[in-house]
């Protein structure tokens, strides 16, 4: 598997999501207790620590992973990188210290691509909108259902508290400061493919 990148555009990404029925899949914590059929689509992409999901995750939004598209200084990425399944990283940020045998191995997110949505957004895209922009410059005629995408009204499955941040949250102080814009990514995501071929399913 190969790194590729001719022109800004991942060949080998685009060679399997083209013409595809393609399921994108957020990590909102708010599928739980939920079935949604993640797995009749042709190809599944997840982000970040989704190669990993415990089991009451996979009763609702199943197992089976084509693409992880991650960002963040926690991915362990030389580990990633040695999956079956291919990894894209999207961030801009420490492309520099991720090692060449691991580039070698996994792709990384055009960063006119990366310029471009923070234009638009005027804040920093998340992972997940990032996602949403390489597939729907990819896909063609194929179309792409959302699971799992709440624009930041809830918590990822995956996030834990420190005893600290507990606190602050039970004295209703704020604890993080979210780099996105929710609202803004909503606008650009409903509006990146004609409505035949773009589906929010609602966690």
């Amino acid at each position: 598997m190969e790194g590729i990148v001719d022109d800004g555009i991942m060949v080998d990404i685009k060679s399997l999501i083209q013409g595809k029925r393609v399921a994108l899949v957020g990590n909102s914590r708010k599928v739980l207790g939920q079935q949604f059929d993640v797995e009749r689509h042709d190809v599944v992409i997840r982000m970040n620590d989704a190669w990993q999901l415990p089991e009451e995750m996979k009763q609702s939004v199943g197992a089976h992973l084509d693409i992880l598209c991650v960002s963040g200084k926690k991915i362990k990425i030389d580990e990633l990188a040695e999956k079956s399944f291919r990894v894209i990283w999207m961030s801009p940020k420490n492309r520099d210290i991720i090692s060449e045998a691991t580039c070698e191995k996994i792709y990384f997110y055009p960063l006119d691509w990366w310029q471009a949505l923070y234009g638009t957004l005027g804040a920093r895209p998340s992972t997940g909108c990032m996602a949403v922009d390489m597939i729907r410059r990819l896909i063609g005629d194929g179309s792409m259902t959302l699971y799992g995408f709440d624009f930041f009204q809830n918590d990822s499955w995956h996030k834990q508290y420190s005893l600290k941040e507990k606190i602050k949250r039970w004295l209703g102080m704020k604890i993080y400061v979210n780099p996105h814009d929710g609202q803004k990514e909503a606008q650009f995501i409903k509006q990146c493919l004609p409505a035949s071929q773009l589906n929010i399913v609602a966690p």
